[in-house]
């Protein structure tokens, strides 16, 4: 068992839900990600989903 699937079970168990908070890494400057994904933990987030960013071709192509 994985570790999201572990969590996901270990809340069944408490019937309580996950708070899962989406943040774009490097947004708005790289060297801020881990402090904010630390300060998400540390509020309570059960599982956090890191998005990475990469340029759309049909916008790069305007």
């Amino acid at each position: 068992m994985n570790r999201i699937d572990q969590r996901f079970s270990e809340l069944k168990q408490q019937g309580r839900k996950a708070l899962i908070p989406y943040i774009t890494a490097g947004d708005p400057a790289p060297q801020y990600t881990v402090g904010f994904m630390h300060a998400l933990v540390e509020a309570g987030a059960d599982v956090i989903e890191l998005g990475v960013p990469f340029p759309t071709p049909w916008l790069m192509a305007r």
